[in-house]
């Protein structure tokens, strides 16, 4: 009987021994696990504020590019003003024909003007999903701008060739 205690008592042991160490293991196994959510949650952390730093950035380019696009849009529409200007005062001194051709010219590049500010206004206000077509606009308005005073100055040389 002896022998049957002792054995008894070292399954006993035995079986202790077991459960301590599968207690040990699911403490391990929680300790794990705690471990993991925290580094799930800092890299989630990392990654949301590293989409937060892209997106400010993304942000931050878009209003600088916008703010220098208003600002050419303007140097752009100073300059159109000071070449109407120009044209005016050249017309002074030119046949009735020759004014007359030149100020539907001139006329034609007010409204070009005023198309340039509704632009200005237009990039001012326009948002980050908008602005790729918006740009595009733009620089197709610059050239529109451009070819209308050159055609203006043309036909000014032209009528004044031709007095």
């Amino acid at each position: 009987m002896k022998k049957t205690s002792q054995s008894i008592r070292q399954l006993l042991v035995i079986s202790s021994i077991i459960v301590s160490i599968g207690s040990m293991q699911g403490c391990n196994t929680n300790s794990d696990q705690s471990r993991t959510e925290e580094a799930v949650e800092q890299t989630s952390d990392s990654l949301d504020a590293s989409m937060q730093d892209g997106a400010s950035q993304t942000e931050a380019k878009f209003l600088q590019e916008r703010d220098e696009v208003v600002a050419d849009l303007k140097a752009q529409r100073d300059k159109l003003d000071q070449e109407i200007d120009e044209l005016q005062n050249k017309l002074e001194n030119k046949s009735d024909k020759a004014q007359k051709t030149m100020k539907q010219q001139i006329d034609k590049l007010k409204t070009e003007r005023e198309d340039l500010d509704r632009d200005i206004d237009k990039a001012q206000n326009a948002t980050q999903e908008a602005w790729q077509d918006i740009k595009a606009g733009f620089k197709q308005a610059g050239r529109k701008i451009g070819n209308a005073f050159d055609r203006a100055e043309d036909q000014l040389d032209d009528a004044t060739s031709k007095q």
